[in-house]
């Protein structure tokens, strides 16, 4: 019985001071790192006998985690649990176990209490402990114990110049993911299938899952290069299929030899209920129905408006040059919306996230678009006859086919903003999939947007339905200079949140240059002097231009600086672990479908008042400018656009996607329901 106890006291070794203790199978030290934002890193350094091994958090076919109870005197507030390293892969065949060999050193945490600027400030004598139970093995396994109680003065430094450079905690730390990447996860043929983009040429990848009885951890993970995405596919365990979120790290090794450790954090695509996932099929349907309802959305309705009315003013035309026309529009349309797609497939694939939308989340473009409708509004106003096709985009009774088709392509690149909620999940669903997906889903919503045009395009005798023309149609031209101003006005109100006063003061003394140079021409009758007008105007527009690309650097959304809660990547995480409920909406100045929902629903005082009594966080994740974090978030939720709306309070299994369109009642509902 005596030697029993020994035999148990050898194993389970306990010593009490700074120096490392020795369990009999490793060194085991507690070590401090740099000080910084009152939190002082420390780490528990384990340096392990000759390839012995301990266990990362999920061991795998075997093992277990290492767990350590903190004891701390009243200097300090909390610990934080282990920021665990990525593991490496320990085979022990036919089994496979994630760990560490040789040597780790698991890193944490300290906050104090108190202000304390430096490590200097802080007591001396902090007292802190740790009881550590870890197993460690070679050919057998061996569970191991360690008591160390010491202070923050009596603890060495871990990146002392005496020690080999892979002991450095800081090189264990750089080890910890703190990146999520975006993935999108299903489960197929009994794989656990994930894709994702990735820019480099992958050497070695590897998916290590926290869930321990999910994956086949010894089976061959394969990796398969697709279009425009990498897909790696996990053997699951046998008759498993996960029903929760997927947790875990992928270790890529790059053509560089560069080793990358990434966070991933996805539901299961047959998991996902809000997602609204759908179908290649039903993709083109939402497509194409998102194209037809574009025509109506108030942003592009202006620019539609003075095309149907330049049909009209072709009433007495031959039906070959009004069907000529309506095909040069949709021509415009088409092409537009394929070169977007093509465009956002090309940057994918090159390792750039972009959204829908895109174009106007570039203050040079929301600047040049806003002088070019206030130029379209005083020609529309004083009917200035300025000579060629493009100058008189969208005008009456224009003669040149040109004119027709980039009124089609002006006409996309100020309705993307006013995404209909049936584009959606369209959208996201296409940006995720190869080129041969997404380019048919593409030319769906151009071919929705339009079907208007091809129709009369088929039938010119259409016309004949409308108003004759006449005098009538030279009012309702100059009344539509005014909602040309309106959407000058709205895209000048976008460039104001995207940039900065001296930005926003330059583009509204150029809008008031180029209105006098227009009220000169209007006086004007030498052509000599008319040319040097227009040299002028078009002068003054380039130098704008090229002002606002030398200083639009940095800038950085003034909707964002005053949220009292500012978003980031980790947001939903973070709330969910402290059970804190949470509204994220996901807008931006450009998007005319979320100002409606800000103002018709969640400004409503109800809602307000509901959000405050019932402790919910509401945080605006504003994507005016661009943001590739914001758009890592909307992928993870198949989408590439805004509006999105989340919602999640404690008792809820998952995040719930809200509606594209709210009303005051409809959110309040939701809100109580769940």
């Amino acid at each position: 019985m005596k030697n029993v106890k020994l035999l148990f006291l050898l194993i389970f070794f306990t010593q009490i001071f700074a120096e490392p203790v020795d369990t009999g199978h490793a060194k085991v030290a507690l070590i401090k790192g740099d000080y910084v934002n009152g939190q002082l890193t420390i780490g528990i350094k384990m340096d392990m006998q000759e390839n012995w091994h301990t266990y990362w958090k999920n061991p795998g076919d075997s093992g277990g985690p290492i767990k350590v109870k903190w004891s701390k005197d009243k200097n300090i507030a909390a610990v934080s649990d282990i920021l665990w390293p990525a593991p490496e892969l320990i085979p022990y065949p036919p089994l496979m176990t994630y760990g560490y060999k040789n040597f780790v050193i698991f890193p944490f945490k300290i906050t104090f209490t108190g202000e304390n600027n430096y490590l200097e400030d802080l007591e001396p004598n902090t007292v802190i402990g740790a009881d550590i139970d870890f197993l460690i093995c070679d050919d057998v396994c061996v569970p191991e114990k360690a008591l160390i109680s010491t202070t923050i003065s009596e603890m060495k430094y871990g990146w002392s110049n005496y020690a080999p450079k892979n002991k450095n905690i800081d090189y264990w730390i750089s080890r910890v993911p703190d990146q999520t990447l975006p993935t999108k996860i299903k489960i197929d043929n009994n794989f656990l299938e994930i894709r994702f983009s990735y820019n480099n040429k992958i050497n070695n990848i590897y998916f290590y899952i926290e869930e321990q009885w999910v994956v086949a951890h010894a089976e061959k993970q394969v990796l398969i290069k697709e279009e425009n995405n990498w897909l790696l596919r996990v053997p699951l365990d046998k008759d498993v299929n996960p029903d929760r979120l997927v947790n875990g790290v992928i270790t890529i090794e790059d053509g560089y030899s560069n080793v990358n450790n990434y966070l991933v954090s996805s539901e299961t695509e047959s998991q996902k209920t809000q997602s609204l996932n759908i179908t290649f099929i039903q993709a083109i349907i939402f497509a194409f129905i998102g194209g037809l309802i574009l025509n109506l959305m108030p942003c592009v309705f202006p620019v539609i408006a003075l095309k149907i009315l330049s049909f009209v003013s072709m009433g007495n035309e031959s039906k070959t040059k009004i069907r000529q026309h309506a095909l040069a529009f949709c021509a415009g349309v088409l092409l537009s919306f394929l070169l977007i797609g093509i465009t956002m497939v090309m940057l994918k694939e090159a390792g750039s996230y972009l959204g829908w939308g895109f174009q106007l989340q570039s203050p040079i473009i929301v600047g040049m678009l806003s002088i070019l409708m206030f130029v379209i509004g005083i020609i529309l106003l004083t009917d200035i006859n300025i000579g060629a096709s493009l100058t008189r985009l969208g005008s009456v009774g224009s003669n040149k086919l040109s004119g027709s088709f980039l009124t089609g392509v002006l006409a996309v690149i100020v309705a993307s903003p006013c995404t209909a909620p049936f584009m959606g999940a369209a959208l996201g669903y296409a940006l995720i999939q190869p080129s041969g997906i997404t380019i048919p889903i593409f030319a769906s919503l151009g071919i929705g947007f339009a079907t208007p045009y091809l129709i009369l395009s088929i039938s010119p005798n259409l016309i004949k339905f409308l108003p004759r023309p006449g005098k009538w149609m030279v009012t309702l031209k100059e009344f539509f200079a005014f909602p040309m101003f309106a959407t000058s006005l709205w895209l000048i109100w976008i460039f104001s949140l995207q940039t900065n006063i001296s930005l926003l003061i330059s583009l509204l003394i150029s809008i008031l240059i180029i209105s006098l140079l227009f009220w000169w021409i209007s006086k004007v009758v030498n052509k000599k002097i008319l040319l040097v007008i227009w040299l002028i105007v078009f002068s003054t527009i380039i130098f704008e231009g090229i002002y606002i690309k030398s200083n639009e650097v940095g800038l950085v959304t003034r909707i964002q600086q005053l949220e009292e809660e500012a978003w980031d990547l980790n947001i939903e995480e973070n709330f969910k672990d402290n059970n804190q409920a949470y509204l994220i909406n996901f807008t931006a100045a450009w998007c005319i479908t979320c100002q409606a929902n800000d103002k018709i629903a969640l400004s409503r005082p109800k809602v307000k008042q509901y959000i405050k009594d019932n402790d919910i966080k509401y945080i605006v994740a504003d994507w005016t400018n661009k943001n590739d974090e914001i758009l890592k978030a909307l992928e993870s939720y198949n989408r590439s656009g805004v509006p999105l709306y989340i919602y999640w309070k404690p008792g809820m299994q998952e995040s719930r996607i809200l509606p594209a369109i709210l009303t005051e009642s409809l959110l309040l509902d939701i809100l109580k329901s769940d």
